[in-house]
């Protein structure tokens, strides 16, 4: 069905409990990160993989969601 997506990580930083990762290859996509949401123990310098695969469960409920929201929203509009 789907399938996973897997690219590198580079550590270039930690700033009080920041984590400046480099992605891709080539390291041109920059994204801080809490540390607590990496392995424990890494340290600057470190590579690291990061896996995307799609969560069909917190789709559909987000789906579910904004479709309520929207419900709400046409009914308030028709007063």
């Amino acid at each position: 069905m789907y399938a996973m997506s897997t690219i590198s990580a580079f550590i270039d930083a930690i700033d009080e409990g920041v984590a400046r990762l480099l992605l891709g290859d080539d390291g041109a996509v920059v994204v801080r990160v809490p540390v607590s949401w990496l392995p424990e123990g890494v340290k600057p310098g470190m590579a690291l993989q990061v896996t995307f695969t799609p969560d069909m469960k917190q789709t559909l409920l987000a789906r579910d969601e904004v479709g309520k929201l929207l419900d709400e929203l046409g009914r308030n509009n028709s007063c």
